[in-house]
């Protein structure tokens, strides 16, 4: 993975539109900036936060493998807020950014699709306690 040419590629890491297709640093930046198109969907179940987002960049490609299949450009993350007992934090000061899970995946309906798969496991982990993974 950390190969004598890994920083070479990761500076030439290749952007995708919603789609999958590639497109500019530029045109990612103005995707990323639209409103809210990055985020795919987001739950709260108990403490646990399952967030899927557009990401616009293959990361396992360009760190893996450059010549690798459909880019993944969409993750579904899990995390878990912080505790608040004194309900002093703010929103987006509670959530722990330790991720639980992570899955990433190419297409908006393989992300949909991820998304509800780890909304299944984590109401396994609310009823069943969560396992170490």
């Amino acid at each position: 993975m950390f190969g004598p040419d890994f920083f070479e590629r990761l500076s030439q890491r290749m952007y995708y539109d919603l789609d999958g297709k590639p497109i500019t640093q530029d045109q990612w930046s103005v995707l990323r900036l639209g409103a809210g198109s990055a985020h795919v969907a987001r739950d709260h179940i108990g403490f646990y936060h399952v967030s899927t987002v557009w990401t616009g960049v293959d990361t396992a490609a360009s760190l893996d493998d450059e010549d690798g299949p459909t880019p993944l450009i969409y993750e579904t993350m899990v995390f878990v807020e912080r505790l608040d007992p004194d309900g002093v934090l703010a929103e987006d000061d509670r959530l722990d950014c330790t991720e639980q899970y992570a899955e990433l995946h190419a297409t908006r309906d393989d992300a949909l699709a991820g998304h509800h798969r780890a909304l299944t496991m984590v109401r396994d982990w609310v009823v069943n306690g969560r396992p170490e993974l």
